[in-house]
């Protein structure tokens, strides 16, 4: 047993040394990877017609970094009260006097302090943005902002 372990001991010992002289060469004499790259460049630019190669983009070991970039902060609209209704037609001047029907064609006579006015459908009372959408036995139709409104005749109280 003693034999087998001397043996064993010796040759790894041997092959120790080996190696380790392999490294103190390489150390002493290191190969010049310069000139072997400018050799290898050489003969890869002869090859290729295009010299500028593009930089190797490796893939990412972890995954990509989210950068998120700063927002600033949006501005909080405070609530506004709401709008106040708008003003009656009748509180505006506007009367309406009487209705004219000729078949197809409908009319309104309309009083205002400045003059009166005769409408048809699609005409417009004055400058509030009042536009004529119907004319019937109950008034005049005005589309007012979107809202419709009705301009009726005067009722006699007694």
């Amino acid at each position: 047993m003693r034999v087998i372990a001397t043996l064993l001991t010796l040759s790894f010992l041997a092959i120790a040394i080996w190696l380790g002289q392999g490294l103190w060469q390489q150390l002493q004499h290191p190969t010049d990877t310069a000139v072997q790259l400018a050799a290898v460049r050489a003969t890869a630019a002869a090859d290729r017609t295009d010299l500028a190669l593009p930089p190797r983009r490796w893939p990412a070991l972890f995954g990509t970094p989210k950068v998120v970039e700063p927002q600033p902060p949006q501005p909080v609209q405070e609530p506004q009260p709401p709008a106040p209704p708008l003003p009656p037609i009748e509180s505006l001047g506007y009367r309406l006097k009487g209705v004219v029907r000729n078949g197809s064609a409908d009319w309104a006579l309309v009083t205002h302090p400045t003059g009166d006015i005769i409408l048809r459908i699609g005409d417009s009372l004055g400058e509030e943005g009042l536009k004529v959408e119907a004319i019937d036995a109950e008034g005049l139709w005005l589309s007012r902002n979107g809202e419709r409104v009705l301009l009726g005749f005067e009722t006699q109280s007694q």
